[in-house]
């Protein structure tokens, strides 16, 4: 993922997504999974790898203005081609696959945070591992609103949170984007202290069944968990990630 901040919309933001760089930080193999600073023009955004064998991380930063200054994260797959650790699970036909349970969970401390923690998967008509041609987000903890526009709400209840559907063409980067975002009555201040999404991947490519831009016959490519860093003096971390397909 490599975004850039386009406007604020109600007080909250929009983010527009343009291609990604293969390797725009330091990164860390937890094999099967590996972690990365996926920061964004050379943010300064401190990166802190786990050194046991978990993929996990802590990003710390001073940033006093709204803008998209990295996707710090947790990967399983290939993000644009691009797999240090040889593991073969992705790609993966959805077609193929029956269940796709993912574990993330995350944490954050500071002042004036912006920002979204999230699932973001890449998905092509082939099996190539290259540039994607369609990008499916899953958000959790969050302050901001994806890109796009909402297109249906209650799709789906996932452990206890149901989620509305937006949609929007990511024309910088060339593909279209799905969003699940969490209901909520208002926008949060900041960012949550702590909390997590547990889930079944497949479940939400069920709801895309028929839409616009999706197909099962898609190969999906990678899945990746971490936060959108757009605002605040503090830190974000990713407590927890783990992926599997079958």
């Amino acid at each position: 993922m490599k975004k850039t901040l386009a406007s604020l919309v109600a007080g909250a933001l929009l983010f527009v997504g343009v291609n990604g760089v293969a390797q725009a930080g330091p990164y860390n193999l937890y094999s099967p999974y590996f972690a990365w600073d996926n920061n964004f023009n050379n943010s300064s955004i401190s990166w802190s790898p786990s050194s046991g064998q978990y993929p996990q991380w802590t990003a710390s930063f001073n940033f006093s203005s709204n803008s998209l200054y990295g996707y710090p994260a947790s990967i399983r797959g290939w993000h644009y081609g691009w797999n240090p650790t040889g593991d073969t699970l992705f790609p993966r036909q959805i077609s193929s696959a029956s269940t796709i349970p993912a574990a993330f969970s995350y944490a954050s401390g500071g002042s004036n945070m912006a920002g979204d923690f999230a699932y973001d998967m890449f998905l092509r008509n082939d099996s190539q591992k290259s540039t994607p041609q369609l990008e499916v987000m899953i958000w959790a903890g969050n302050n901001s609103y994806p890109i796009g526009q909402p297109i249906a709400t209650g799709v789906i209840t996932e452990n206890g949170v149901t989620y509305d559907l937006w949609y929007g063409d990511n024309s910088a980067a060339g593909y279209y984007v799905y969003t699940f975002l969490p209901q909520r009555s208002s926008v949060p201040a900041s960012l949550p202290t702590s909390g997590s999404a547990n889930i079944d991947i497949m479940h939400f490519f069920n709801v895309l069944k028929g839409r616009a831009s999706f197909s099962t016959s898609m190969y999906l490519d990678v899945v990746e968990a971490g936060c959108e860093i757009v605002r605040g003096n503090g830190w974000v971390s990713t407590t927890w990630f783990q992926v599997n397909a079958q």
